[in-house]
């Protein structure tokens, strides 16, 4: 039995399931409304954000609003970021990798590439290039934003696909297709392709995590994908978070994790049970692939 995969898959469903539903449950303020000040049971009052009570079971953000609906409302807007992101970056990686193998002049590409974004942890790019004026103050920076996570790493996920066709074309039955004369495309189709699909779709899935902990790290640093700029009584302009994607719950951090725990925790407890699903399912899904390869091919991923 593919524990790994099961409990993945269970966890990956419960999630989409939230996603999907958390607008509707009785329990969930869709509506995410904001309370400026809660009267105390002896008679005064205190201001947001509210630790966890009867009203607030997990506490409240900043603002007031009930953090459980938050969390909850969020989990589709962190889901389908992530996705966006991670589609992007394969519908990149793939043809790059597969035209590396082919062609040189790719190849320097795809080397240049890596060398280029493989010096420094993805993060510092990705702040370096959102930070830029013109992206930070376009109307579609939302788009930008997901585009330069997507390419950040291309080059890694290239370069995976690329070595294992490498690896793919030493073995003796793809000789074999290039003896009776295969053309490039069937050789693609017949004998490098299946034995990419699996390492695509684990990677896919791992890669899902990965992008899920990037978001949280540039939560830390307040780089949002959906911003608004308020003007500040000083005359500068304050860029504040407009969307309940989770690494909203890491926005200064230091300022919260001492008086108001609840509120990075809740963000933090969000990011690890997804990561560890979606860990979980690429995990179960090498497993699977392992087990199928060797009984049917004699083929260890």
């Amino acid at each position: 039995m593919n524990k790994s995969l099961i409990f993945g898959l269970l966890l990956l469903g419960l999630l989409i399931i939230t996603a999907i539903t958390a607008p509707y449950l009785p329990f969930v303020d869709a509506s995410m409304k904001e309370h400026v000040m809660k009267k105390k049971a002896d008679g005064g009052f205190e201001l947001p954000p509210f630790p966890p009570s009867k009203d607030y079971p997990i506490g409240s953000d900043p603002k007031g609003r009930d953090l459980l609906s938050k969390v909850l409302l969020g989990t589709k807007d962190t889901l389908l970021t992530v996705l966006g992101i991670v589609l992007i970056r394969y519908l990149l990686a793939i043809p790059l990798g597969l035209s590396s193998f082919y062609f040189k002049s790719m190849r320097y590409f795809l080397l240049l590439w890596n060398r280029l974004f493989s010096y420094m942890p993805p993060i510092f790019f990705v702040v370096f290039i959102v930070g830029l004026p013109f992206i930070v103050f376009s109307s579609n920076r939302a788009l930008w934003y997901i585009f330069i996570i997507a390419i950040v790493d291309v080059g890694r996920v290239a370069e995976l696909f690329y070595s294992t066709m490498l690896d793919v074309s030493k073995r003796p039955y793809v000789e074999a297709g290039i003896v009776s004369g295969c053309t490039s495309w069937s050789m693609l189709r017949r004998y490098y392709w299946p034995p990419l699909q699996p390492h695509i779709f684990i990677q896919f899935f791992s890669d899902i995590g990965k992008v899920i902990f990037l978001l949280g790290q540039l939560g830390v640093v307040s780089y949002f994908i959906s911003v608004e700029f308020v003007s500040q009584l000083g005359g500068s302009y304050e860029a504040l978070n407009t969307s309940n994607i989770w690494p909203v719950f890491f926005n200064r951090i230091l300022d919260h994790i001492w008086s108001h725990p609840w509120y990075p925790l809740t963000g933090a407890a969000a990011i690890g049970i997804s990561i560890f699903a979606f860990s979980m399912v690429s995990s179960g899904l090498q497993e699977y692939f392992d087990r199928k390869h060797k009984r049917f091919r004699g083929v260890d991923l």
